[in-house]
């Protein structure tokens, strides 16, 4: 591009930033268009709770209640994994405590008969059969 090109692209762009900056300001300070902005925000909000109730009466949910239905859901996901990791702990430890049952079962008997012998002689019943 010449030098004249830029020259006149700026001061294009210039003049076209002070307009928009004119605008911005002229908007801002207009009564007319604050009440304008606020008739719009409230024509929204009355539009959306007629959406709400209207899509209640047709028994269609809004994105709001969705929403809050996909994070309900998602928790009750996680802690149904929580559940679930619980009961395979506890599964796993009854498995074990079962395992040394049958160990102890399987095991030779003499040694808890000789306990069992032994443990009345050092007892109080050896003490009270002495006096």
């Amino acid at each position: 591009m010449s030098e004249d090109e830029d020259g006149i692209r700026n001061r294009v762009q210039s003049r076209g930033e002070k307009a928009a900056a004119d605008l911005a300001q002229a908007l801002i300070t207009s009564p007319a268009f604050g009440q304008a902005v606020s008739a719009a925000v409230l024509a929204r909000e009355k539009a959306g709770d007629a959406q709400r109730v209207a899509m209640g009466a047709l028994n269609v949910s809004s994105q709001d209640e969705a929403d809050r239905l996909e994070r309900r859901l998602r928790v009750l996901s996680e802690r149904l994994e929580e559940s679930e990791d619980r009961l395979d702990r506890a599964l796993a430890h009854v498995r074990d405590l079962s395992s040394e049952i049958e160990t102890l079962k399987s095991a030779p008997e003499k040694p808890a008969r000789a306990r069992a012998k032994k443990a009345p002689a050092t007892g109080k019943g050896a003490s009270s059969a002495k006096g």
